[in-house]
């Protein structure tokens, strides 16, 4: 019935892994969890191989990094159950009835597509910050506020999906660097009137990146997203970040965000790298930088 399907980078798993199986063990339902490490030769997967050794548990190291899209579509192909259910590596389930809750919400409220939703533990040390801080005001939100507007409400960290449906979308495989392929699936289901449940079935998120490699990763993101703009994947309608840039085009503005960006990059990472980073000067580098690269 329920294929859990982890893709992982230098990560050691095992300690999503062994409750999760638990779990699937105690609800006497037909499940398998397959992970997969895309490609990072690590010393990890030494550790990782012991998920071989649980039952109906497989572990792979690829040989080669596709990207985060490709190892989420190479997952699905080798599942053999009905439901898959997307689990990032370094998250944690925050109740014991976590698989019970999913198995449930797939009977219940006949969505094809279904999102857990996200928390975070207490504040890390000061180098990882910024990633805690725009996690707890950005992706930890309520089951209520979810609710509001689903499909913007989503990431690939903590969702169920049935294989069928998969098959059909997928994620976008163009997209290997960090970011927006999950905004993309969000968005290609909703225009075939595929929507997104929302409930209360949440993950820690555990791995949080020092501050420099979030800015870094924001980077990516940013790149990914005016991709998708310019091939026309995503539009002005589908994200509130690009009805910003747009109006900012339309009033001449663009151009004083990309000279902002260019000259004081440096300063505002320094506020992102510091103990108490801000997210509005966060959202304003997001976007000169986004100006830069349109050219302005």
């Amino acid at each position: 019935m329920l294929s859990v399907l982890i893709p992982t980078y230098n990560y050691v798993v095992i300690p999503l892994v062994k409750p999760v199986h638990q779990q699937l063990i105690a609800t006497k339902i037909p499940f398998e969890i397959i992970c997969f490490d895309n490609g990072s030769g690590s010393n990890a997967n030494i550790l990782n191989d012991e998920i071989n050794r649980l039952e109906f548990c497989t572990f792979i190291s690829l040989k080669k990094d596709g990207g985060r899209s490709k190892i989420r579509n190479l997952l699905a192909e080798r599942a053999k159950y009905k439901w898959l259910l997307y689990l990032d590596a370094d998250v944690l389930p925050v109740s014991d009835k976590f698989i019970t809750n999913y198995i449930d919400s797939a009977k219940s409220i006949g969505q094809k597509v279904v999102f857990g939703g996200l928390r975070y533990e207490d504040k890390p040390d000061d180098d990882k910050t910024l990633r805690w801080v725009y996690g707890k005001s950005r992706e930890e939100i309520s089951l209520k506020v979810r609710k509001r507007d689903p499909e913007k409400h989503f990431t690939s960290a903590n969702f169920l999906i049935d294989k069928m449906v998969f098959q059909e979308f997928k994620f976008d495989e163009s997209l290997t660097e960090y970011g927006h392929e999950d905004t993309l699936l969000a968005i290609e289901l909703n225009k075939k009137g595929i929507h997104i449940g929302q409930i209360d079935n949440p993950v820690y998120h555990l791995g949080l990146d020092k501050n420099e490699i979030f800015i870094e990763k924001t980077k990516r993101s940013v790149e990914n997203l005016f991709a998708l703009y310019q091939r026309q994947k995503i539009t002005i309608q589908d994200n509130r970040f690009l009805e910003v840039f747009d109006k900012l085009k339309r009033s001449k503005l663009s151009k004083a965000f990309s000279f902002a960006f260019k000259k004081y990059s440096k300063n505002m990472e320094g506020n992102l790298n510091s103990k108490k980073p801000s997210l509005f000067i966060y959202d304003l580098y997001k976007m000169g930088y986004l100006c830069y690269l349109s050219g302005e």
